[in-house]
């Protein structure tokens, strides 16, 4: 019976990992901030962490082998010209994982205020008219290629400043797929790179 209840014990765990989901938080206000979070760990995509400087040898040693390493590298092919070429020749298995991937993918709008002003009256009607019609071609056009999620507690807004003249953009928008949805998409992108590797093998 304990090993029935460990296993028991074991499977529910891994049906609540995989329902659990992981977020993307994109968060503008005066700048950019990007984050990845699942449960209660969080990981700061944008802006990247400060680098420690390296020491005063690993850049004396570095200026050593350039000479030597400039030499070698004449030789050899560019990293970006094997890495697009690569690149092309998925370009079938990776624009299909992108339209799986953006079909489980939820997008929640939590906020998304924009407020438009320019140098004259006229100029700020017309950007006005093209940020209000850009924001609801946006939900639309994301609605349609995957799920958005806009609850009554959502502040989208788009208003135009005629007295100070200024623009500004406060938002935040949060991207989610559940784990399970996250391995599936994985697990087909990993089934079709063998497929297409197979076929520029022969």
């Amino acid at each position: 019976m304990i090993a029935l209840y460990i296993i028991l014990g074991i499977t529910l765990l891994i049906g609540l990992i995989l329902v659990l989901r992981v977020r993307l938080v994109i968060n503008f206000d005066d700048d950019l901030c990007v984050y990845l979070s699942f449960l209660f760990f969080t990981y700061r995509i944008y802006p990247e962490k400060p680098k420690k400087s390296k020491s005063k040898r690993r850049k004396s040693k570095k200026s050593k082998n350039t000479k030597a390493e400039a030499s070698t590298k004449s030789e050899e092919p560019k990293k970006e010209d094997t890495v697009v070429s690569k690149l092309w020749a998925i370009r079938k298995v990776l624009l299909t994982t992108i339209e799986k991937f953006l079909g489980k993918v939820h997008f929640k709008f939590v906020k998304l205020n924009a407020v438009v002003g320019c140098e004259n009256a006229a100029a700020t009607a017309l950007l006005y008219g093209a940020v209000s019609q850009g924001v609801a071609y946006l939900i639309e056009v994301l609605d349609n290629i995957s799920n958005v999620d806009i609850s009554k507690r959502s502040e989208i807004s788009v208003k135009s400043d005629f007295v100070s003249q200024k623009s500004s953009l406060d938002g935040k928008i949060v991207l989610y797929i559940s784990v399970v949805h996250l391995l599936y998409v994985l697990a087909e992108f990993l089934k079709k790179m063998l497929k297409s590797k197979m076929k520029i093998g022969e």
